[in-house]
C-alpha cells in the first residue's frame, strides 16, 4: 500500500505533470520545425554533418511515429487518468450527498440566506417548500430533527439540482485521454498511401488480414442539364475469396469504405504514354479507303465486318495490329503515321492512325484511421464537458423549519452554487418572493 500510495502521489504531482508536458511541446515543436519522413541523406545535407546525424539519432526525422513520443502521451494519459480519479470520490460525494442542517447557525456563513415567517403549520409549510423547489426542478428530501443546542423539535429540507456539473473536470479529462489515445493509435496504427491506376488496371488492398484486388473498371465524368460538369464516378469491383466479386462508386465527397480502410478520389488525368486505343483508317493495297475511322481498342477484340476478322490493338515502340480471320489465319500489322503510306507495300491492307486514344488514371488515397472512433467519442466528451463546466451549476437550497405558537412557522434558508452565483442568487430571490406570499 505504501508502494501504491508513493505511485499515486508520482503519477498526480504537478511538477511531473508540468514536467512531461514540457518534454511533449518542446518535442511537438522540434517535430513541427523539421521536416519530418526524409532521407537520412537530406538531413545531413540540410543541416550538416553534426547536426543531421544528431537529429537521425534522436528520432526527430519522425517525432510523431516515434516509440519515445508515444511513450510520453501514454504517461500523460496515466497521468491525467490518476488525478481524475483521485478527485472523482469527493466530486460524486458532493454530487449526490443528502445534508440536512438543523442548526440555525449554518445559515448566516453561506453566500444566500433569509428568513421568513409563514401562516401555516409546519407541515403545511413544508409541503409548500418541497412543491416551489420541485417546479424549479429540484430534488428535494426532507428529514425531522431536532436542534443540537435546544433539542427543539424542527423539519429540514435539502433542494439540489445539476449535480452533474461536479463532473465537468472529469469528463474534460476523459476527453483528453480519449483524444490522445486516438491520436497514438492513428500514428503507431495508421495508414495512408496513395496509388495511381489506369482505368482496366488492379491494386491490392490490405484490409484486415487479407489482400484483396480492386480493379478501377471504369471513370465517368457525369454532366447537368445545362451540359456542366455535375460529379465524377469512378467504378471499383472487388474480388475477394469469401465474397466473390462486388462493385462499388467512389465520388467525391463519398468515399469508399471497406473493413476500416477508407478510400477517396483525388483526382484524374489523361496518360497520354499509354494509350487506351488507336483510331485510324483503312485502305487496301491499290490506296482506295476501305474504312475512314475505325477505333480498335487495346488489348480487346472488336470483330470488323468490312475485314472479315477480330482486331486488337498492341502498343510498343511501333503500334500494331493482330488480325484473326475467321478461317484462322493471323496477320501481324504496323499501324503507319505518314499518310502517304497508304497505298504503299504487298499487303493487302494498310492501316494508318489518325490519333491515339489517351487512357484515364485515376488518383486514390487509401486511409485507416483506427483511432478515429477514439477521436469521435473524445470530442464528444469536449463538447458535453465543456457545456457541462460552464453553463450548468450545482445549485444546494437548505431549508429549517421551526413551528412557532399560532399555528405559523419559521422558515430560515441558504443556499449557495459552485459557479454562475449571479444566476443563483436571481432564482433564490424568486424562491424567497415565492415563499414571502405566504407569509
Amino acid at each position: 500500500m505504501r508502494i501504491l500510495r508513493g505511485a499515486l502521489r508520482f503519477l498526480t504531482s504537478t511538477s511531473v505533470g508540468v514536467a512531461v508536458m514540457a518534454v511533449v511541446a518542446v518535442w511537438s515543436l522540434l517535430g513541427a520545425m523539421i521536416p519530418q519522413g526524409g532521407e537520412p541523406g537530406a538531413y545531413i545535407a540540410a543541416y550538416g554533418g553534426m547536426s543531421g546525424r544528431i537529429i537521425l539519432a534522436l528520432g526527430l526525422n519522425d517525432v510523431f511515429h516515434s516509440d519515445y513520443f508515444a511513450g510520453l502521451l501514454i504517461f500523460l494519459s496515466i497521468m491525467v487518468f490518476a488525478c481524475s480519479l483521485k478527485r472523482l470520490p469527493r466530486k460524486m460525494r458532493l454530487a449526490h450527498s443528502r445534508e440536512f442542517i438543523f442548526d440555525e447557525n449554518r445559515i448566516p456563513r453561506m453566500p444566500n440566506q433569509d428568513e421568513l415567517v409563514l401562516d401555516h403549520d409546519e407541515e403545511e409549510s413544508r409541503l409548500h417548500v418541497v412543491d416551489i423547489c420541485r417546479r424549479r426542478f429540484y430534488s428535494v428530501s426532507h428529514r425531522a430533527g431536532e436542534a443540537p443546542d435546544e433539542g427543539e423539535a424542527r423539519h429540514a429540507v435539502f433542494a439540489a439540482k445539476m449535480g452533474l456539473s461536479r463532473y465537468g473536470s472529469f469528463i474534460l479529462h476523459l476527453s483528453f485521454i480519449f483524444l490522445l489515445a486516438g491520436g497514438i493509435s492513428g500514428t503507431r496504427l495508421g495508414l495512408r498511401y496513395f496509388e495511381e491506376v489506369r482505368v482496366g488496371e488492379d491494386f491490392t488492398l490490405r484490409a484486415g488480414g487479407d489482400q484483396v484486388a480492386v480493379s478501377v473498371e471504369d471513370f465517368i465524368v457525369e454532366f447537368d442539364d445545362r451540359e456542366r460538369v455535375s460529379d465524377y464516378v469512378c467504378e471499383v469491383s472487388f474480388r475477394h475469396e469469401r465474397d466473390g466479386l462486388t462493385w462499388y462508386r467512389i465520388r467525391p465527397n463519398h468515399p469508399l469504405r471497406y473493413v476500416g480502410n477508407e478510400v477517396f478520389l483525388l483526382s484524374f488525368d489523361e496518360d497520354p504514354y499509354v494509350p487506351e486505343g488507336f483510331v485510324m483508317s483503312v485502305y487496301d493495297s491499290a490506296g482506295g479507303i476501305i474504312l475512314p475511322h475505325f477505333f480498335a481498342g487495346m488489348g480487346v477484340g472488336d470483330y470488323v465486318e468490312e475485314l472479315g476478322a477480330t482486331v486488337k490493338a498492341a502498343h510498343g515502340v511501333v503500334p500494331s495490329l493482330t488480325l484473326i480471320f475467321d478461317d484462322g489465319r493471323v496477320e501481324t500489322h504496323i499501324i503507319e503515321r505518314d499518310p502517304s503510306a497508304a497505298g504503299v507495300g504487298d499487303g493487302p491492307y494498310r492501316f494508318v492512325l489518325s490519333y491515339a486514344v489517351p487512357s484515364l488514371a485515376v488518383l486514390l488515397e487509401v486511409v485507416r484511421e483506427p483511432g478515429q472512433g477514439l477521436i469521435i467519442g473524445g470530442l464528444a466528451l469536449l463538447t458535453l464537458g465543456s457545456f457541462v463546466s460552464l453553463y450548468l451549476s450545482h445549485r444546494r437550497i437548505w431549508f429549517i423549519l421551526v413551528p412557532l405558537p399560532g399555528e405559523k412557522t419559521r422558515v430560515v434558508f441558504g443556499g449557495r452554487a459552485n459557479r454562475n452565483r449571479e444566476g443563483f442568487t436571481k432564482e433564490f430571490e424568486s424562491i424567497k418572493d415565492t415563499l414571502d406570499e405566504l407569509s
